[in-house]
């Protein structure tokens, strides 16, 4: 792995856990009835024993794979969303279409809840996670975008 890939991986890792994890706890926090939603909701099923330490490290320790992952596959477009004005909202739209709105839990769901429901139904659906994984996502995307950014111009003074 070349020095800029590199760097680049910790630093969206790293960001990526922090601001799971910041924005996630201000949810569960803040947000009415996120607890008792992660209680019944089919889709955080595997998250809800937080209580098993088990369960809250592989939680925590896969978002480190996570990240990682998701820097690898995001580098080849790197000079694309750090370079360009709106860059972070580049970066904001690839995660968010890949990683939330076509994950294999949010689409079939959404459908189904069409299908057996109501437009009440639907956004009742979605006033929990919706919000979260939206503001973790823009947050993010904004973070990097304006660290890559302050890494490339360091580097260019360091070479001048």
């Amino acid at each position: 792995m070349d020095d800029g890939l590199r760097g680049f991986v910790i630093r969206f890792t790293v960001l990526h856990v922090v601001t799971y994890w910041v924005v996630g706890m201000m949810f569960f926090q803040l947000q009415p009835g996120y607890e008792e939603a992660l209680a019944v909701i089919e889709t955080f099923e595997h998250w809800r024993d937080l209580e098993d330490i088990t369960m809250v490290a592989a939680v925590f320790f896969g978002q480190f794979v996570r990240g990682a992952l998701l820097a690898v596959f995001l580098y080849p477009f790197y000079t694309r969303f750090v370079h360009a004005r709106s860059g972070w909202l580049l970066l904001f739209g690839l995660l968010y279409g890949l990683t939330f709105l076509g994950s294999p839990v949010f689409f079939p769901e959404t459908v189904q809840v069409i299908l057996d429901g109501s437009l009440r139904d639907l956004l009742r659906s979605l006033e929990i996670g919706v919000p979260e994984v939206t503001v973790q996502m823009l947050v993010f995307s904004w973070l990097l975008w304006r660290w890559e950014r302050r890494v490339i111009s360091n580097h260019c003074e360091m070479d001048s």
